[in-house]
């Protein structure tokens, strides 16, 4: 890489989706129409830092190559003057259905958790997907069942058994999250039938709730907001992940065992979606209210998404790999052999890293320093597998170290995806991703510990 760069640019990532400048948060409307793979996803145009959100918008035939659209829609109604938040979109009848939360702050000494906000449901119609046709009220806050704060937001929709079903996540006042579950004939009048939550409390808000079926089983994901952080679990200062729903999720049933999807720095408010057989989950490559930050802020732009994974389901247990179609960026090739020490040079800000064969006997253990920012280390005894930002550049802003706990002697294969200023680690297929942005001053050494083999692609972004 150039010494020539700007840092602007030499951060800026490749084949992840990011807007040109601005703030950017939580993926929405997740959708395949009219021949396109369609993102949505909160947008502050005008500042890095956040401010009024509306729905910016992206488009690709093929997940790799995106074409960034027009805003799709802005709070422009007495509904949504303050906020186009976070939603979903079912496609039927050759039209794009896009529900949201239009958020109202009313002036004055409020505390905006139990007065002074509304968090209205709508529903918004496209025929062409690029523009709005018109916008409908769906629900109020004065709808919603008794005991909730005002914090009800998030819709998801889909359909099931010829119905319409749609879950919202809600912070009771007793400070309890859970989601709401609602039920339609037409998308239009819609009839709270159920509430989603745990036997104990389980953090105070459920945000971005997703409700969706995959290999014959239900699943719910949230995003919970006042998790107390474990050593190995609720790292982050909230927390991604999903429960497995035993019964029928619109009467008796109960939630599985928690259990999150990235552990991480940044990666928040996943969303699902179907297409040709594939269930697609995208995210936040970020973390609202962490203590780390992201230096971008001062060249105009801030976040971006994470790569797209495709889920299924093995053993009750959520398996997470990139979507196929990132197969198609690789450019270059290289096969190495480590029975020790090995170091590569590389000029390239965006690799693919195939890291198997894994031998940890003797408790060699593993390690490897990427462009000397970002350690990734198998602790045999404890089996442990740690990202650490070392931050000898003064690259992490912040961040510093995270933990996937593995059995001992388990580590077989890492899947390493680097892409300027993101890096998405996949451990043995199943057992699980960490994901993080960090911000080297140069991309020029990997250095690995250990016996393995290796395959390094080149990402053609």
């Amino acid at each position: 890489m150039k010494n020539s760069v700007s840092k602007c640019d030499l951060w800026k990532p490749g084949y992840h989706i990011m807007p040109p400048s601005g703030w950017l948060n939580d993926p929405n409307g997740l959708c395949f129409f009219n021949g396109y793979y369609h993102v949505f996803y909160q947008y502050a145009p005008d500042s890095p830092e956040g401010g009024l959100k509306c729905w910016g918008h992206y488009r690709s035939r093929d997940l790799l190559n995106w074409e960034e659209c027009p805003v799709m829609m802005k709070p422009d109604q007495p509904y949504d003057r303050n906020g186009v938040y976070s939603g979903s979109a079912l496609i039927e009848n050759d039209k794009m259905y896009l529900f949201y939360t239009g958020n109202v702050k009313h002036k004055g000494d409020y505390d905006y958790i139990n007065s002074g906000r509304e968090h209205n449901t709508v529903m918004a119609v496209s025929t062409d997907g690029m523009k709005i046709d018109k916008k409908l009220p769906l629900l109020y806050n004065r709808d919603y069942p008794e005991g909730l704060t005002c914090h009800v937001r998030d819709p998801k929709v889909f359909k099931y058994d010829d119905k319409y079903y749609m879950v919202i996540g809600a912070r009771t006042k007793q400070n309890r999250g859970q989601v709401l579950v609602y039920e339609s004939d037409d998308l239009s009048g819609w009839k709270f039938i159920n509430t989603l939550s745990t036997k104990e409390r389980f953090g105070y808000m459920w945000e971005c709730p997703d409700l969706f079926e995959l290999d014959g089983s239900f699943i719910l994901a949230v995003s919970p907001q006042g998790l107390k952080s474990e050593r190995h679990r609720y790292q982050n200062v909230y927390s991604s992940g999903y429960f497995i729903i035993n019964g029928d999720f619109r009467g008796r049933c109960t939630l599985g065992n928690y259990t999150e999807f990235d552990s991480g720095f940044d990666f928040y408010a996943p969303q699902t979606f179907e297409h040709d057989g594939r269930r697609l989950m995208l995210a936040w490559m970020g973390m609202p209210d962490a203590q780390y930050t992201n230096p971008t802020v001062k060249y105009g732009w801030q976040h971006c998404m994470s790569m797209f994974r495709e889920l299924n389901l093995k053993h009750g247990r959520i398996v997470q790999v990139p979507a196929r179609e990132y197969k198609k960026l690789r450019k270059g090739h290289k096969v190495l052999r480590s029975e020790g020490m090995l170091n590569f040079e590389t000029e390239t800000p965006c690799l693919e890293i195939n890291i198997s064969d894994i031998d940890i006997g003797n408790n060699a253990g593993f390690g490897i320093s990427i462009f000397d920012t970002l350690e990734l280390i198998y602790d045999v005894p404890s089996g442990e597998f740690v990202l650490i930002h070392t931050d000898k550049n003064k690259s992490a802003y912040g961040r510093t170290k995270r933990v996937l706990p593995l059995q001992k002697n388990e580590l077989k294969k890492i899947d390493i995806f680097l892409d300027a200023s993101c890096a998405e680690i996949f451990v043995n297929d199943t057992s699980g991703v960490l994901s993080t942005r960090y911000y080297p001053e140069n991309y020029k050494e990997i250095n690995c510990k250990g016996s393995f083999n290796m395959e390094i692609y080149e990402i053609s972004a």
